[in-house]
């Protein structure tokens, strides 16, 4: 079980609003440390961030608790993710005095979105187990902190290639894919099929490009995906789409060329389809939660007493 009393899983600063935005739309990456040696260190949102949230654990022990009240003890190597919108109860474990560990929130390029398929611990938490590589993983994430926090005028774009190199570093350690159950031609179809989001990709060219036939390729892309290559594709450049269409910075045509769809009425038309609302429906709706969310509660009236 974590420790908590009432206060700490309040956090220092007080309870945290629903959906908490840590990272804003205009900066994709914030990371730092958290050297703890004093006890009842916690992090309690229930219903998460906005943002994607890795913490790594470089030193001591720490926990993270899944909505059945299951613990799970982090110790060096381990890392933990949190997508969009997911549960966060972590801290230290318990009679630990002490747990390092470095966060970083932040927002992916869209290509990495299928690297950040791990092990799940708890519905949109994940925990890879990396102490066969941490040494590789921690010096990058070292740097990552350090660019992230430093001076330079490329300081964010330095700061996300230190984080993809995290993410490809961890993706050799994912039993999803170092597993015998997933062919390494499978593997590589996907890293291709993030690389090329933004194009219209062609499932025979996928085939080739992983020395199979379209017809071999569709078989065995079904048979480890447990879906079709097209659908699989699509359903990435939709969920990416709707990643983006959470920002106001971009139309509904740019959203829509960027994932290589070739007209903005056929995008919106498999758009509605996958999500139940229009493109821009789903951004109103996105947006109006957002404001909800960081409205703050009206104060209560405070009543002079007459004279």
């Amino acid at each position: 079980m974590l420790r908590g009393s009432k206060l700490e899983r309040q956090g220092k600063s007080g309870a945290l609003p629903p959906r908490t935005a840590i990272v804003p739309d205009w900066l994709p990456i914030v990371s730092g440390r958290q050297p703890h040696e004093t006890l009842g260190s916690r992090a309690y949102r229930p219903d998460g961030t906005d943002d994607w949230l890795l913490v790594a654990t470089t030193a001591g022990f720490g926990q993270v608790r899944n909505a059945r009240g299951q613990g799970r003890v982090l110790q060096r190597g381990d890392i933990l993710l949190f997508r969009p919108g997911a549960r966060q109860d972590y801290g230290f474990a318990e009679d630990q005095a002490s747990w390092h560990n470095t966060w970083i929130h932040f927002r992916p390029r869209p290509a990495w979105l299928d690297w950040l398929g791990w092990p799940e611990f708890d519905r949109g938490v994940s925990i890879l187990g990396a102490q066969d590589d941490f040494a590789l993983i921690e010096a990058e994430i070292i740097r990552l902190h350090e660019v992230a926090n430093g001076p330079t005028r490329l300081r964010i774009e330095a700061a996300m290639n230190a984080l993809e190199r995290v993410l490809i570093a961890a993706d050799q350690l994912n039993p999803r894919f170092r597993g015998a159950d997933i062919d390494t031609r499978i593997h590589k179809a996907l890293i291709l099929i993030g690389e090329r989001i933004g194009e219209q990709v062609n499932v025979a060219e996928l085939g080739r490009a992983v020395g199979l036939s379209r017809s071999q390729f569709s078989a065995l892309f079904t048979r480890q995906m447990k879906v079709g290559p097209q659908v699989y594709i699509e359903t990435m450049k939709l969920d990416r789409a709707g990643q983006m269409l959470r920002s106001p910075n971009w139309t509904v045509g740019h959203v829509a060329a960027a994932h290589g769809f070739a007209s903005v009425f056929y995008f919106s038309t498999r758009f509605r389809r996958h999500f139940g609302l229009s493109p821009t429906e789903y951004r109103l709706t996105h947006l109006r939660e957002a404001s909800l969310r960081e409205t703050p509660p009206p104060q209560p009236e405070v009543q002079t007493p007459p004279d």
